[in-house]
């Protein structure tokens, strides 16, 4: 029976020092990098946006100096 403690305390040992790992180094470098992808996908669609509104300003430009039948 004393075997099984033992492999117990290993596993209450081994998961809290991979916790403390996860939430100490893991954690800090996901969230920076995902912070960084959220900047690039914004500005990647901000150009998007300014290409739409391009378009439609170009369409509507177009539109008004076409003759009327």
């Amino acid at each position: 029976m004393d075997k099984f403690e033992e492999i117990g305390k290993r596993l209450d040992e081994e998961l809290t020092r991979l916790r403390k790992y996860v939430e100490e180094e893991v954690a800090p470098a996901t969230e920076k990098r995902t912070a960084q992808v959220l900047r690039e996908a914004a500005e990647k669609l901000s150009e998007a946006a300014r290409k739409m509104e391009a378009r439609v300003a170009a369409r509507a430009s177009q539109d008004s100096t076409e003759p009327k039948p």
